[in-house]
Order: C-alpha cells, then structure tokens, then sequence
C-alpha cells in the first residue's frame, strides 16, 4: 500500500505538492458529512469498522483495541457514546459482523471475537483462521475479513516490504478464502498491497491494490482462480502446495500493460485502474452500496477511499464478455483524515474510517470516523458508462437535452501505463480518438457515444465540459475513466 510507507521523494515529493492537484468534485449540496464525536483521549485510528444491530457501530484502531459507539446516528455527531469492547490485538485492518460475533484481521491470523456473559466486553477470543507466513517485516498486513453469500471470509496479505526477522514468507501477497471450519486456500496471488476487500451483487470478490512497484496505477482487481495480479513476490510461495499459479518460465516485462497480458496468460490486470494522481495516490476500501436507493442513485455500485488525498471515489463495474471492466468517478472529497474504511449503516448512511498516522494525508486531522448522508436530491452525474461494440452508452441521474449534448465540449483520450519493476509510471501509448454523439434515448437520460478507435486493454478518459441538465443543472464530476479489457462483440 502506498499510504504506509515514510514519505517517499518518488511518490509524493512533498505534501506541498499535493496542493497542487485541483479539487475533482464537491458533493456539498447532496451528501453532508457528520464527523463523530469522541473523547479526547480516545485515539480513535480506524482500521476497520462493522455496523451491529441494535443501531450500533464497532470500530477497530490501529492501536489493537475494538470501541463501540452506542448512538452513531445522532444528526450532529455528537452524544454518541464510547464504550471498550476489546484489546491487544496485532494492528487490526478490518473488522466484520457475522451470527453474533466480531472478526478481526491481525498480521498473523484472523480473531473472533464474542461477549458471552453480556456485560458488553469480549470474553472470548478464538483464533478463527491462521498459517500465513509472517516474517517480521513492517509491511505484513491482512486486511479483512469480508463474508461472502456462502460463509465464506475472504483475507488478503500484503506483500512483504522491509527488513524480515524470520524467513517465513509464505503465501505473502496472496487472497485467501477461509471455509467456515477455518480451513482455507489461496486463491490467487500477485497482490502488492491489497488493503480493501469487496463483494459485488453476484457475489463475485475483489480487492484494491496500490500504486508502487508493479503497479503504475492504483487499481481494482477481480480475485478467481489462478489469477496473478502483477506483483512478482507472490513466485516465492508459487512452488508450494496449493498454489493457484506457477511462475512464468519468463517474465515479461518492460512492455505495455495489454501486450504483457496477452504473453503472459496467468497475468490479469485490473479490472478498473484508477488513474494516479487524477483518481487519488492510495486506493483503500471498497463498500457495496446495496441500500436499495437510501445514499442516492448508485445502488449496485462501489465506494472507494482514498488515503492520501481523502477523498472517496465511485466505481461502476460490468462483465463483457467473460471479464470485469468499467468506470470510476470522483464522488467526495474534503475528509478530515485519510479514508482507510467505509461502511454502509442500517439507515443507509456511509460511514468512513480515517487514519493519517506515519501514512500521510491532505485531511485537517489524524484519525476518527465521520458518516456522510444524502440530502435526498438526486446529483445530476453521470450514473453509468458502459462498453459498446463502437464506443460507450453513458447514463445520466437527471434527463439532458439535444442542445444541452451539442453545446457541451465532449473530449476523450485513451492510454495505457508499463508493466514493470519500478515504482508506479506515467501514462503511455496516448491517442485522442474521434467521437460523436450517436443518440439521445427519448427520456433524456442515455446517450450513445461512437468512438474511432476503441482500444482494448486501455483507459479511456471521458472529458464533458459544460453540460448541464434539462432544468440547468451543471455535470458533476464532468469525467469518467473507463478500463476497457473487451470490447463487447454485441
């Protein structure tokens, strides 16, 4: 993850820099955000949140402990009460609820955690899952669990990165999926710092990677079977058993991120990269929103944080033809910390773990935990950018009109990043293909682009430049990345 390590000259130059990348959207006039209030003494550095029934909130700290806010939905964020739940774990990056227990992610397993004489502080720490290798080095997190429709938890490991203690590397920068018995099986690997787990409508995992080495971008990855994501430390545990890849008999390096691809099969890259800088630095959690309509028109879709900037991105995500692929948008910025954790409450509200310590952030703060609600009036955004056989079908929140499409400035770029060992990489391969309005569906809401020519493998940047909606609403955010793996044959 790119967010952990000391400030690196290459990466972020200095935080001064950072001033220097515009505002992408401001969500102001739609969503608020309601930091909660806590003590003082509460150093409240969030590495993974899980809302409980009963209208109450778990948050795990970087510091080993789990806090309970009784009343996190207070309107003003404040009066919500702090009570301790749990204590000594190992850097704890994610937390989960599952039939009446507390699962944590430590560096070397995963922990359930219980209160079973009801006086509201955990009794019972029971090591749900462990085996992984950890050898003492800094950067050897686990972030997780996330249950799947099946019982299923869902682990991934960080790459290992620093001085080791011991030698035991095994199975460092690899997914795992965990049986219900606490067995598992890694399920593919290549990972550099895979800090946000997420599960889609069908069930289908993914996860977030880092920008940093074998990785020019920041990116969101889809976890099957013997997929490798890109990063070369994962050969080290490809020879033992169970692994779901053998290492290529030769790397292929020092090329464009699809023509690596198609020479080396094992190697599947993003499914949606999230361009750097433009998109954020540290790409960090995933959240579903499955709130049925209660956070606005994105139901089905992904938030996304973003550490170094704080700011959280939206994400759209298809499959065509075998292969994930889609669109990120920026949604929010302005955080008071760096975005570590999302998650989604009962009143549809989305709650945002922020942490900054050692990891540097542009947020005001170092740590807490804010929730952001819609206001209920619908952001005129660009809701979907799908793929098309000659270009791409964008669907808008809010009805436009012909006048309003050829009065805007519609701009688009395509571009590709390097595979290869060095830290992240510029964008490559640039062209600006033709485009034009092909139509406008009869409610105002769909326009079909044609696009001369589409690339496969590439990002495709969509700029549109003052289009407002039919009852004079700007466009916000006016731009779309889309990762386009395969272009649809129908």
């Amino acid at each position: 993850m790119v967010a952990p390590f000391p400030l690196l000259p290459a990466l972020l130059g200095s935080i001064a820099l950072l001033a220097l990348i515009p505002p992408t959207l401001s969500a102001e006039e739609n969503y608020r955000r309601i930091p909660l209030e806590a003590p003082e003494s509460l150093v409240l550095e969030a590495g993974g949140l899980a809302c409980l029934p009963g209208g109450k909130l778990a948050v795990a700290t970087r510091r080993g402990e789990v806090w309970i806010a009784d009343h996190p939905y207070t309107p003003d964020g404040r009066q919500v009460g702090w009570r301790h739940f749990a204590s000594a774990l190992h850097e704890p990056l994610g937390l989960a609820y599952h039939e009446g227990a507390l699962y944590a992610s430590q560096r070397s397993e995963v922990t359930r955690m219980r209160d079973t004489n009801g006086d509201g502080v955990a009794d019972e720490y029971h090591c749900a899952a462990k085996g992984w290798g950890v050898s003492g080095a800094y950067h050897e997190y686990a972030y997780g669990p996330k249950f799947d429709p099946a019982g299923n938890m869902w682990v991934t490991l960080n790459c290992t990165m620093g001085d080791a203690v011991t030698r035991d590397k095994n199975w460092r920068g690899y997914g795992l999926r965990i049986a219900p018995d606490g067995s598992w099986k890694p399920v593919s690997g290549g990972m550099r710092s895979p800090c946000g787990v997420g599960i889609n409508q069908a069930g289908d995992v993914f996860y977030t990677d880092q920008q940093g080495h074998w990785n020019s971008a920041c990116g969101i990855h889809h976890i099957r079977q013997g997929a490798f994501h890109g990063h070369t430390a994962s050969f080290a545990s490809a020879t033992l058993p169970g692994a779901p890849f053998a290492a290529p008999t030769e790397l292929v390096e020092n090329v464009p991120i699809p023509e690596a691809a198609r020479r080396m099969p094992i190697y599947k890259p993003a499914a949606v990269w999230l361009p750097y800088r433009k998109m954020g630095m540290s790409t960090t959690d995933l959240a579903l929103d499955d709130t049925g309509g209660k956070f606005g028109p994105f139901t089905g879709q992904f938030f996304v944080g973003e550490l170094t900037q704080a700011w959280v991105n939206r994400v759209y995500l298809e499959k065509v033809e075998g292969e994930y692929q889609g669109a990120c948008f920026p949604f929010m910025q302005g955080f008071q910390a760096g975005v570590l954790r999302l998650e989604f409450g009962e009143d549809g509200s989305l709650f945002v773990g922020e942490t900054s310590r050692g990891w540097s952030s542009v947020g005001s703060k170092s740590y807490g935990v804010e929730r952001v609600v819609w206001n209920g009036k619908t952001p005129f955004a660009m809701r979907t950018m799908e793929a098309r056989p000659e270009g791409f079908r964008c669907t808008f929140t809010r009805p436009v009109t012909r006048e309003a499409l050829n009065s805007a400035s519609w701009k688009m770029r395509s571009y590709t990043y390097e595979y290869h060992a060095e830290y992240g990489g510029p964008d490559i391969d640039e062209k600006e293909p033709t485009l034009h309005i092909a139509s406008l569906s009869p409610d105002g809401l769909t326009v079909d682009l044609k696009v001369t020519p589409l690339r496969e493998g590439y990002i495709h940047e969509l700029q549109v430049t003052g289009l407002h909606s039919s009852d004079n609403e700007p466009l916000t955010p006016d731009i779309a990345h889309y990762t386009l793996n395969k272009i649809p044959k129908s």
